[in-house]
């Protein structure tokens, strides 16, 4: 892969999950209509600040961990099954899918940064991510070295970026630029694309595996 291409799948993959449903883009709404559309950009910032701790751990605690062709294969062919789950499930949540802001329960009212930080630590599915699909790109990526890491977490944090600043200044004015068919169709294409990842990491596990049998 090349450096442009490993931002381009960090950035399909990191939209697709930034759209689908979940605690952060509940609290994202549910404080842009009190704070303005500054409440994305800052959740992102908490959010991107964990993340980027992560791959650091990821990229120097585990790295010797991560040449064995055996684990490299498992992550792959488990990363693969993840992401084609990811994909499915987005596609099949399509037809009830709504930006409708629900009450932030007990998150609401913290600080944007740290709710991106505490709301990313406590949702088990970002873990589950960055072992899997996270961990398998970070693989491939390692082959252009701390570049095409970075390439690939850029890609990844942009995409988050782009769409909780969509979102948020979204509501600020009045939910003008909310087309919800617009979305549905950006989340269709992004969720197609997981499929074809997932099965690109399938194929690669399996090529590992024949190979190193």
């Amino acid at each position: 892969m090349t450096l442009l291409s490993l931002f381009s799948v960090g950035f399909i993959m990191g939209l697709t999950g930034a759209m689908a449903p979940g605690p952060l883009l509940t609290v994202t709404i549910g404080e842009s209509t009190r704070r303005g559309g500054i409440v994305g950009p800052l959740v992102v910032l908490g959010h991107g600040i964990l993340e980027f701790a992560l791959l650091v751990l990821i990229v120097f605690g585990v790295a010797n961990f991560l040449n064995s062709a055996k684990v490299f294969a498992g992550i792959a062919l488990a990363g693969g099954i993840v992401l084609i789950f990811m994909g499915y499930s987005a596609i099949k949540g399509l037809k009830g899918y709504s930006l409708s802001a629900e009450p932030a329960g007990e998150k609401q009212g913290l600080h944007p940064v740290l709710a991106g930080i505490i709301i990313s630590l406590s949702n088990p599915y970002w873990f589950i991510w960055w072992i899997t699909i996270g961990m398998g790109y970070v693989m491939f990526a390692r082959g252009l070295g701390l570049q095409g890491i970075f390439a690939f977490f850029a890609g990844h944090i942009l995409s988050d970026l782009a769409w909780y600043s969509f979102v948020s200044y979204g509501i600020q004015f009045g939910g003008k630029f909310l087309s919800i068919r617009m979305i549905k169709g950006v989340l269709l294409v992004c969720s197609l694309f997981l499929v074809l990842f997932g099965i690109f990491f399938i194929v690669k596990g399996c090529s590992f595996i024949s190979t190193n049998g």
